[in-house]
């Protein structure tokens, strides 16, 4: 069954949306959500990078403040599959995203502090 592209519920038609709100909303966060999509791939690149970085250095602790900083660039912007979107819908996706980011924080502390 379809389910709406913004907040998820079920739909009975061929219709994309429940509603003209949730289709509005739904194009207005995707009009701003197009430019940070360079801001999150440069996060996840600078993590990689300091991970990279401990790894060569044998620095657990490093290790993990490379996992930090991209658990919080994860959970600041909070970007998922198209697939995640069309089973979740946008809203329940992007929250399911911060939460997996802030998965991705307590690793990286596990690893830097504990490991």
């Amino acid at each position: 069954m379809k389910k709406c592209r913004y907040c998820g519920k079920e739909l009975n038609s061929n219709f994309e949306f429940c509603s003209n709100e949730c289709e509005d909303s739904y194009r207005k966060i995707i009009e701003k959500d197009g430019y940070k999509i360079k801001y999150f791939i440069l996060g996840i690149i600078l993590g990689f990078l300091v991970m990279l970085y401990g790894v060569i250095s044998n620095s657990d602790l490093i290790i993990g403040v490379g996992i930090i900083v991209m658990g919080i660039d994860v959970v600041s912007l909070p970007f998922t599959t198209p697939e995640t979107t069309a089973f979740l819908g946008y809203q329940k996706s992007k929250f399911v995203g911060r939460i997996l980011g802030i998965l991705l924080i307590a690793v990286g502390i596990w690893v830097g502090l504990i490991g």
